[in-house]
């Protein structure tokens, strides 16, 4: 049974998608899953170089342009982020909004506003590893620099306005925005 942690990123996921996290030569896979317009369920693969967290309760993504997980991002809805390592399994409920980016080409970026956070670990049946990848050599650092650059594109995409018209950063004035 999943315990719920509340609306905010837990410290050991805000470090599994932290820059240090981009260097390790075996890479954690994140299980986004959204759903289709017919109602069945996406599961999209992201690296730490798709994800970066903005506060602790914002997260954002990149998307190849186009992709079916794309539209159904900009078609809103509850999405699930699951991060599964040794040890740890995280859900992460969010409600997308997609985002203006600092130039026109790129990916497709999202900012998901985190709305719940479950850790389902089970006592005696410790999760023994995640989905993990490691990029081959000789394209690792090409990999390297396009996630790096990737992550800025995020951090620097203007925040959608909510409906009243405010910036994400003031809909919830009380929450940190450290810029992580």
């Amino acid at each position: 049974m999943a315990e719920s942690l509340g609306n905010r990123l837990p410290d050991e996921l805000v470090q599994a998608l932290g820059d240090e996290a981009l260097v390790a030569p075996d890479q954690p896979a994140f299980l986004l899953i959204t759903t289709d317009p017919d109602g069945a369920p996406r599961i999209c693969m992201l690296s730490v170089g798709e994800l970066f967290v903005r506060d602790e309760r914002t997260l954002r993504v990149a998307l190849w342009r186009g992709t079916r997980t794309a539209r159904n991002l900009g078609r809103g809805g509850t999405v699930l982020l699951g991060a599964v390592s040794p040890g740890s399994v995280i859900y992460v409920r969010a409600t997308p909004r997609h985002l203006t980016l600092p130039e026109p080409t790129g990916p497709d970026c999202f900012e998901l506003t985190v709305t719940g956070v479950e850790s389902d670990v089970h006592a005696g049946m410790p999760v023994t590893s995640g989905i993990m990848f490691r990029p081959d050599e000789p394209d690792r650092a090409t990999t390297l620099t396009a996630w790096r650059r990737q992550r800025e594109i995020l951090a620097r995409a203007a925040a959608p306005a909510d409906p009243a018209g405010e910036p994400a950063a003031f809909r919830n004035p009380a929450a940190p925005g450290d810029g992580r």
